[in-house]
């Protein structure tokens, strides 16, 4: 089984690679899957903080105390969100390096579309060409590698705390998880 957190974290980051490299290769990207990689990322990042907490509590040995699970799970989630972090710049910036231009296309697209139905509502044409410039201008911020990539660690940082605290109390009540 895994020895220590940074090994449960290498696992689960490379099957969130092979996953990632799957959905590119399927060319399936794009839509509704954006949404589900977000949750296959969750559900990796689940997994790897309940193995994470329980791989220590096997090297242990003993019953852990909550502080010891919760760090188990927080070290392993954020090694697993550093990696992905990694892997999803290195994505972005080497692999798919069109998701970006067609997201921001979209987005600019609706932008235009909003801009007649703003001017007939009477809003005046500086203040519509403003609103639509800030717009335009934070779509060329947020699709960047690597501002996705800040979100990706950031979030995933979040989650596995979070999720690491949720497992740790769960496992310290449930029976089969006490030693």
């Amino acid at each position: 089984m895994f020895k220590n957190p940074f090994q449960v974290a290498v696992t689960f980051a490379v099957l969130a690679l092979i996953i990632k490299l799957v959905v590119f290769t399927l060319e399936i990207q794009h839509g509704s899957m954006e949404k589900y990689i977000f949750f296959i990322y969750m559900l990796i990042l689940n997994i790897s903080v309940f193995f994470g907490i329980r791989s220590n509590k096997i090297v242990e040995g003993r019953q852990t105390t909550f502080g010891e699970d919760f760090r188990a799970g927080a070290r392993t989630a954020s090694f697993y969100a550093i990696l992905v972090a990694i892997i999803t710049y290195v994505y972005y910036s080497n692999i798919d390096v069109h998701f970006f231009d067609i997201k921001r296309a979209e987005l600019i697209d609706s932008f235009s579309q909003a801009i007649p139905k703003s001017l007939k509502e009477g809003m005046p044409l500086s203040e519509v060409k403003l609103k639509a410039h800030g717009k335009i201008l934070g779509t060329y911020t947020f699709y960047t590698p690597y501002f996705q990539t800040l979100m990706t660690m950031f979030g995933l940082v979040f989650f596995g705390l979070f999720f690491s605290g949720l497992f740790a109390f769960v496992m310290k009540k449930m029976p089969g998880f006490k030693s």
